[in-house]
């Protein structure tokens, strides 16, 4: 199963959507827990949980970026709903899966997802933040 910590280079530079992402990974920590556990009807509710923050953190993060004028702001609003769209997918395979190796793989699915947001999504606006004094450029 995937390892779940955060690491300085997630760090995009803005506090609330640091602070998303770490909640966010919170809850896949969380998540973890139940799966070990065996505990299902926690897990579900986590993983309805996750797809509700992360949709409310999309929210926080696409006002933010119409605010600062980023010029890739609809590409990236569209990047969020494509997301969205696979997490539920993967999220309603999830709630029926009871073995924990199946439930494993939906595990570093939804972890993908969450990665996915940070890395590969993020980081594209994260120079566009740095060029126009938003954040501190990191070395």
């Amino acid at each position: 199963m995937t390892e779940l910590l955060w690491h300085d280079f997630f760090k995009i530079g803005i506090d609330f959507i640091d602070d998303d992402h770490k909640g966010l990974l919170k809850i896949m920590q969380e998540i973890k827990s139940t799966i070990k556990e065996c505990d299902y009807k926690k897990r579900t509710s986590l993983l309805a949980l996750l797809l509700k923050e992360a949709e409310e953190h999309f929210s926080r993060e696409e006002n933010f970026l119409s605010e600062v004028n980023f010029p890739g702001q609809e590409k990236h609003k569209m990047y969020h709903k494509e997301l969205l769209i696979k997490a539920d997918a993967t999220k309603r395979l999830c709630e029926g899966v009871e073995s924990e190796d199946d439930m494993v793989k939906c595990f570093d699915g939804m972890f993908e997802f969450l990665i996915d947001d940070i890395l590969r999504g993020d980081i594209k606006f994260k120079s566009y933040l740095e060029y126009e004094g938003y954040i501190k450029k990191t070395s």
